[in-house]
């Protein structure tokens, strides 16, 4: 009779927990909810809110779940994040286990939404705090990919971009499962590499390593391709990539081009469905015409910018970046009254910021945050706006004037060096470092000459041997190593180099090695593309600082320069 109780009983269990799990035919419906919330949202929002009175509690949970995602969509967060904050409550009153799995891919989903929803609103402090307070619950990497992006956030760009590319890794690519389409499936894939190609722009900002806007790029095109192929709103992903790409050219200066990739973007009125797509198109507009001088156009897109921004309230960082070129433009304009009225906007918004964060944030483009607090202090502070606006544009036309000349002589300099050095291995391939000739008024002249005539010419010949086999590209290229391949000691050899050749065996061995590198780049084009490591170790030298080192001193050049000119003359 126990038996037969302990047999029910565990029934009982098994049933309930079995109960705790979507039937295919709900998996199908909420996949078809969350595919349309991107093609069809109106109706998905239908769809969603009908489940969310269902009898099936579990069902009912979704479909509570892609209603306040819908809110989330529009940009609407308090609404959402009111609808979501209730619904992890229910969940946590309700009979689903809390070791099951479908709880787990509840709450994750849950918390992740809040953790975005105060992430775009700027507010990390209370994103990371749902995190914490959630991670003991769930899976240990449930929320890597959110705390590399606050890791982004907050500065720490390596750890953070690390744990981010460890999601991209390990996150289960094309398993799909009941009613999961594999375009969707590429999509967390695309928006993970997006993601990753926006940290990289973030650790640009910082660094200023030309690297890291090339890795943004790829990542960028990496997610645009994968989309396409599947014919995945193309018009739109195409939209996004000219906006990312273009964010990019501004970054590392070129705003003519930044300008062109938004103009292009703007081409597919498709975005003007996405009122944060349009924000951002917007906001890189105004700060390239910003740059380009362009004051009136500068305004219309910023204002536009920050009227959109009432209506999201997304990226406090992002509305500090328009106030600054307001402030910036009515400067320009010579509009005092206005130029101060942003200027305490932006310190007001600056003040904001920092309660949320005790440090700066790095945000869109080169808008430091000391810089913009620094700027609108002296605009708020200033009694005699006009005369000191009029003494500092003086000031810095000054500094920019002697700065044009003084790279201009430096360049021309420059360019007559390399033009000098080209026409030199034009006028002999192969010039020649050593002599074979030898000066024997030179040697008479030396008080302290002791090497015979003889013992010069076997010396010469002998160098001049290894010179022609290469055997200066050789680590090992050293006195005591060319000594003995000429049967000498180095004692004489250094002799030799000191008081015939008038240089040392250092010298000489940088002159042969800096020579070799710079015809092998005029004859091999493929060279150029090496690393300057690469270059460095194929002449002999084991790091690339030595290179450039003595690059610098036998051609007053850098290789960089050097390489970048000769692509030039191609």
């Amino acid at each position: 009779m126990h038996k037969i109780i302990l047999q029910f009983i565990l029934l009982v269990s098994f049933s309930s927990v079995f109960a705790q799990e979507l039937n295919e035919l709900q998996i199908k419906k909420t996949r078809s909810i969350q595919e349309q919330l991107i093609a069809n949202p109106e109706k998905a929002y239908a769809e969603a809110l009908e489940i969310s009175n269902d009898k099936d509690e579990l069902f009912r949970f979704f479909g509570k779940y892609y209603v306040a995602n819908y809110f989330y969509n529009k940009s609407d967060f308090t609404h959402s994040k009111k609808l979501i904050i209730a619904l992890i409550e229910e969940i946590e009153n309700s009979d689903v286990p809390k070791s099951s799995k479908v709880y787990q891919d509840l709450m994750g989903i849950c918390v992740n939404k809040l953790f975005y929803i105060h992430k775009n609103l700027g507010e990390y402090d209370s994103a990371l705090l749902y995190l914490d307070k959630y991670k003991k619950r769930l899976p240990n990497n449930r929320f890597n990919e959110q705390y590399g992006l606050i890791k982004v956030a907050m500065g720490d760009y390596v750890n953070g971009i690390a744990l981010l590319k460890r999601e991209l890794m390990t996150s289960a690519h094309l398993k799909l499962g009941v009613g999961e389409k594999k375009v969707m499936n590429k999509k967390l894939f695309a928006d993970k590499h997006n993601i990753i190609g926006e940290a990289y722009q973030m650790y640009y900002i910082k660094s200023k390593k030309p690297v890291f806007l090339d890795s943004a790029n790829y990542h960028f095109t990496v997610a645009a391709t994968m989309l396409i192929q599947d014919n995945f709103y193309p018009e739109y992903t195409k939209a996004l990539l000219y906006m990312r790409e273009a964010k990019s050219a501004a970054l590392a200066g070129d705003y003519a081009q930044s300008l062109s990739l938004y103009r292009k973007g703007k081409k597919y009125t498709v975005i003007n469905d996405h009122v944060r797509t349009v924000q951002l198109f917007d906001l890189g507009m105004a700060d390239c015409f910003h740059h380009m001088k362009q004051v009136d156009s500068a305004f219309f897109y910023c204002k536009k910018y920050i009227k959109s921004y009432q209506i999201t309230k997304v990226s406090k960082e992002n509305l500090l970046m328009a106030y600054n070129i307001m402030t910036q433009c009515y400067s320009a304009k010579n509009d005092t009254k206005n130029a101060y009225r942003y200027a305490q906007k932006s310190l007001e918004l600056i003040q904001s910021i920092e309660g949320i964060k005790n440090k700066s944030l790095n945000f869109l483009h080169n808008y430091d945050l000391t810089i913009i607090k620094e700027e609108s202090n002296k605009i708020i502070a200033s009694k005699n706006y006009f005369k000191i606006v009029l003494i500092g544009i003086l000031f810095v036309l000054g500094i920019v004037v002697f700065s044009f000349f003084y790279y201009y002589r430096k360049q021309k300099e420059k360019h007559n060096r390399f033009l000098h050095i080209i026409q030199d291995l034009k006028e002999s391939k192969v010039t020649e470092i050593h002599s074979t000739e030898i000066n024997t008024t030179a040697i008479e002249v030396q008080p302290k000459q002791v090497l015979d005539d003889e013992l010069i010419e076997k010396l010469a010949l002998g160098l001049k041997k290894l010179e022609q086999k290469e055997t200066f590209l050789d680590p090992n290229f050293k006195l005591a190593f060319v000594a003995k391949k000429l049967n000498t000691n180095t004692a004489y050899l250094s002799q030799y180099f000191n008081q015939v050749m008038q240089k040392t065996f250092s010298e000489y061995t940088q002159e042969l090695r800096i020579h070799y590198v710079l015809q092998k780049l005029v004859d091999a084009p493929y060279f150029r593309k090496y690393t300057l490591q690469a270059i460095a170790e194929e002449v002999g030298y084991k790091d690339a600082n030595t290179l450039v080192r003595v690059f610098k001193k036998q051609t007053g050049l850098s290789p960089n320069y050097y390489i970048e000119q000769l692509k030039n003359t191609d």
